[in-house]
């Protein structure tokens, strides 16, 4: 076996003097490797490389205490059962590791818990156990972990502000996660291929992350903020384009954003966003295009907007907004639709308006609201349709729409509206329409149209200046109005063919 330790400090005497700018350089080719080397002092070089077998291999620059600044370490392992760490005290410290083959594990630790930051780690593994490290501390830290093939995990974790951490895996068994706290950090992590996870926590204000995942058992996790709440100016993006996928994120509070976007197979996205409240500036934008997809999306207070698109397979979508300037678009274009939304509960919603548009298959639609500027347009065109809508939800006003639209097979469509401005409009094609229109007090108006098959509709509006248009075409028609107080008017018109 063949061994070598390198013990700079000891090397250079016992005194307690310490000496700066220490070299070392070590090669090993084959059998039993094993390297250490201790440095103290700034300016600190180490260069091990090694080749074949049972390597290890072991750097730490500075303590006695601290000491470590300016120093480079560089650690490279070709094959066997390679193992390597390297450590660092304070500030602009640099470590390489590259490992090629066989039982890689590697770990960099820079700045053991503070003074001073602008360290690197840069972490290569090209192939078999491989797994990687990092934790740093201070400001200006960078780790950038590069892993290719076979049973890859990475970690990085980053204490403290300005931090960057990229991490990009190839194929095999990926995980990766990151944990940032503190503030103005960036993450990005990419996946490309096999049973593939991913995870970034943020802690703090105006960190940004991207995640990217390509193939195979995606998950993607990503929450900005907590142990007790900031994450101030957000956003979070993350990408996955086929087999499990699943997405996402979370958020405190302030200039909140999301947008996922996933494009084949088991889809699912949620986000969320100040998680009870407190206000952001709340934007989700979440867009899946064939598979299993599901989107949820929940946003408590302030700017809110929300919109959600699923083109293929099993659609259902449902949000959630609860206060201040709501708005949520959501359109889904085949299979089985369902989409829900409800902005406000137990009161607030303020501007409201929700648009939810589904083209074809078992569609279904409900909107709710609470009060002030309501709007809602439900607009869906062809198979099972039901549409629902309810706004107030047991009075104080808004100043009430709903538009129902809905082409063909098996239609309803109902509405009720409590107090102020109300109007709604149903209009209805083909098959088994029904309509309902319930409106409480206040601008009334209800029109409904039906086009033909086995019509019915029914109104009943209570209080003010109510009105009623029914027009229906074609075969068992039947119409109900009941109106109580004010300037009543109601018109109904029946054709058969």
């Amino acid at each position: 076996m063949k061994k070598i330790v390198f013990n700079v400090a000891v090397l250079l005497g016992s005194t307690a003097m310490i000496a700066q700018s220490n070299s070392s350089s070590v090669d090993q080719i084959g059998a039993s490797n094993a390297v250490d080397v201790l440095q103290i002092g700034d300016l600190n070089y180490s260069s091990i490389d090694q080749e074949g077998d049972s390597n290890s291999s072991e750097v730490i620059q500075g303590n006695d205490f601290f000491f470590s600044s300016n120093g480079l370490v560089s650690q490279s392992q070709i094959g066997d059962k390679n193992s390597a760490y390297a450590q660092h005290e304070e500030t602009d410290n640099v470590i390489f590791q590259i490992q090629n083959g066989n039982g890689n594990t590697a770990s960099v630790v820079q700045n053991e818990l503070s003074f001073g930051g602008g360290n690197y780690g840069d972490q290569e593994q090209v192939g078999n156990g491989n797994s990687a490290g990092i934790i740093q501390n201070g400001i200006s830290n960078s780790a950038i972990q590069y892993q290719v093939g076979d049973a890859n995990t990475s970690t990085a974790e980053q204490d403290g502000s300005v931090n960057n951490s990229d991490t990009y895996q190839l194929g095999s068994f990926n995980t990766a996660s990151v944990l940032q706290v503190g503030d103005f950090n960036f993450g990005l992590q990419f996946q490309t291929g096999d049973a593939n996870t991913v995870n970034l926590e943020q802690w703090g204000t105006d960190n940004l992350s991207y995640q990217d995942q390509q193939g195979t058992g995606n998950t993607a996790l990503s929450i900005q903020g907590s142990s007790a709440y900031s994450s101030r100016g957000g956003r979070v993006d993350q990408l996955q384009i086929g087999d499990e996928n699943y997405a996402y994120a979370q958020h405190e509070e302030d200039n909140n954003t999301v947008q996922q976007v996933q494009v084949g197979n088991a889809n699912s996205a949620s986000a969320d966003q100040n998680l009870f409240a407190f206000g952001g500036e709340n934007v989700i934008y979440q867009e899946q295009e064939g598979g299993g997809n599901i989107a949820t999306a929940s946003q408590n207070g302030s700017i809110n907007n929300a919109t959600q698109v699923q083109v293929g397979d099993e659609n259902s979508a449902a949000a959630g907004q609860e206060g201040d300037g709501n708005l949520l678009y959501q359109a889904q274009f085949g299979e089985s639709n369902v989409a829900t939304s409800v902005q406000g509960s137990f009161f607030t919603s303020r501007e409201g308006l929700v648009q939810q548009i589904q083209e074809g298959n078992s569609n279904d639609a409900y909107a709710r609201h609470e009060e002030d500027n309501n709007i809602i347009s439900q607009e869906q065109y062809g198979n099972m349709n039901s549409a629902y809508v309810t706004q107030n939800l047991a009075t104080f006003g808004g100043d009430n729409v709903a538009l129902q639209y809905q082409e063909g097979e098996s239609n309803i469509a109902q509405a009720s509206q409590e107090g102020i401005s109300n109007i709604v409009y149903h209009y209805q094609s083909g098959f088994e329409n029904i309509a309902f229109s319930t409106q409480d007090g206040i601008g009334n108006v209800s029109d409904i149209y039906s086009s033909g098959d086995l019509n019915i509709a029914e109104d009943l509006q209570l209080g003010t200046d109510n009105s009623t248009y029914v027009t229906q075409v074609g075969t068992s028609q039947r119409s109900t109005i009941i109106q109580s107080g004010a300037l009543n008017d109601a018109t109904v018109t029946q054709v058969n063919f």
